[in-house]
């Protein structure tokens, strides 16, 4: 009997977290990040017999999840449905089972906790930006491997792992916690991680014998950028985007205390947590510093940071509600733990309220306020321009998606040679591509690069969108 009332709470559990998780799914079905584009462009380019290749011919790395976008090829291959529609619904059906993953990982600190922790994770408002972005099948891959590991599925485990390294790099981190976890508990060593590395390796074969490189340009470019001192770093990121929240709901100025009262019991509670939640604490802190050295502030580089500051917020929420109830008498922890719920009830309440702020309302959808522009760019060249055309731009997603034309990257993204004059800085990278590739088109909406072309000899607007922000040049 007691299992059966198990289940039944379970698949409650699991049922409220889909509503939700695809409430935000219709939400914001028409939004996606201009990244995501590149990887929808490199998939759709692999569905269609053309290769791991951006432009069609030209053998560049220029995305850093080479799993996804393997996955995205291949259900295009089968369904033949358009990539975006896919990569929609595949990312909202991995943020689904993220929740429940964590859900069942962390049950042994008891199922108050662990409700508690996977609704505050799937409801995070910073998670919604990267809809459509690999962060949720990271995520996916990254609880399922904890999963296996909790569970003895070592080798398993170590297969999974490799999957993850291949969907961004950085989570090797997440296998050498692992490893030495098991090195240290079971004084033995971790052969297991012989599946992570044959399929990484795998990986680095290809990759060198078909780009020359295992880096993908994007990292080498964002890194380039970001030392030039365009951008934030990680760090500072993190604290814009929580002004950003705060300033939309006022409430989210409490997370900031919440998170350090979660620290300060998780420090001197540490032992007495639970594993799952100790080793996604681990990772939690690891992966901040070190992105904090090497990462820029694009809102789906904080994913992975999200199941640990659930576990924070919560663990907090619970120590203040007891200090609370041993203030009262009357309160017993039965009803201790009620409060906690409500409360918790309260900040997911919060914060699926908050979704529908923040990025660009049109017509009562939710969209990136680039899509139109870039769109209506996209839709002009190929009415007007001729298909062996050349187009440099500086945000190649959804203007490289819906145009067949061959894209110079302004920001090095695919177009290596561009590469070492980012540091440069962007006017010094706009006439490299002008005198290397003499490009057809130019399209751009940065005010220093508009006044170079302005007094540019061979290049004329053609064209301008976006109520004039941005500017369309033909080569006479």
């Amino acid at each position: 009997m007691a299992k059966s009332v198990t289940k039944y709470q379970d698949w409650c559990v699991y049922i409220l977290l889909g509503t939700i998780v695809f409430y935000a799914g219709w939400l914001y079905r028409d939004f996606a990040q201009d990244d995501a584009f590149i990887t929808f462009r490199y998939a759709r380019n692999i569905a269609a017999g053309h290769g791991f290749v951006y432009n069609q011919g030209e053998l560049t790395l220029g995305t850093t999840t080479p799993m996804y976008t393997l996955v995205l090829s291949l259900l295009q291959w089968v369904s033949g449905l358009d990539v975006w529609v896919l990569s929609h619904w595949v990312t909202i059906c991995c943020l689904w089972m993220s929740g429940i993953l964590l859900y069942q990982v962390g049950s042994a600190s008891g199922v108050t906790i662990a409700v508690a922790v996977a609704f505050i994770f799937v409801t995070n408002p910073l998670l919604l930006s990267a809809i459509q972005m690999e962060t949720f099948f990271l995520l996916l891959i990254f609880l399922l491997s904890l999963k296996t590991y909790l569970s003895n599925k070592l080798y398993l485990t170590g297969m999974l792992l490799g999957l993850l390294i291949l969907t961004r790099y950085e989570t090797a981190i997440f296998a050498c916690i692992l490893g030495l976890h098991y090195l240290v508990t079971q004084r033995k060593l971790p052969f297991w991680l012989s599946g992570t590395a044959i399929i990484f390796l795998g990986w680095v074969i290809f990759a060198w014998t078909t780009f020359g490189d295992v880096i993908p340009l994007s990292a080498k470019a964002k890194v380039t950028v970001l030392n030039a001192g365009d951008g934030y770093p990680f760090a500072l990121g993190a604290v814009i985007w929580w002004l950003v929240y705060s300033g939309q709901m006022s409430w989210y100025y409490f997370y900031l205390p919440i998170t350090v009262v979660g620290f300060y019991v998780l420090l001197t509670q540490w032992w007495q947590e639970e594993i799952s939640y100790r080793l996604i604490l681990v990772w939690t802190v690891v992966y901040f510093v070190v992105a904090s050295f090497l990462a820029g502030s694009f809102t789906w580089y904080y994913g992975p940071l999200i199941p640990g500051l659930a576990i924070l917020v919560v663990r907090s929420v619970e120590f203040l509600t007891k200090m609370v109830a041993k203030r009262l008498t009357l309160s017993t922890p039965a009803r201790s733990q009620q409060a906690m719920l409500v409360i918790t009830i309260a900040m997911v309440m919060l914060q699926v309220v908050s979704w529908s702020r923040g990025w660009v309302n049109h017509e009562g959808q939710i969209i990136d306020h680039r899509y139109a522009t870039y769109r209506a760019a996209a839709d002009w060249l190929n009415l007007h321009a001729e298909k062996e055309a050349t187009l440099a731009t500086t945000e190649i997603g959804i203007i490289g998606y819906y145009t067949p034309l061959k894209i110079i990257d302004l920001w090095g993204l695919v177009t290596p040679e561009l590469l070492p004059w980012l540091a440069q800085g962007r006017v010094q990278t706009l006439n490299k591509a002008i005198e290397v590739y003499t490009p057809d088109y130019i399209f751009v909406h940065e005010l220093i690069l508009i006044e170079v072309l302005q007094s540019s000899p061979d290049y004329q607007v053609v064209a301008d969108f976006g109520n004039g922000d941005y500017i369309l040049y033909e080569n006479k």
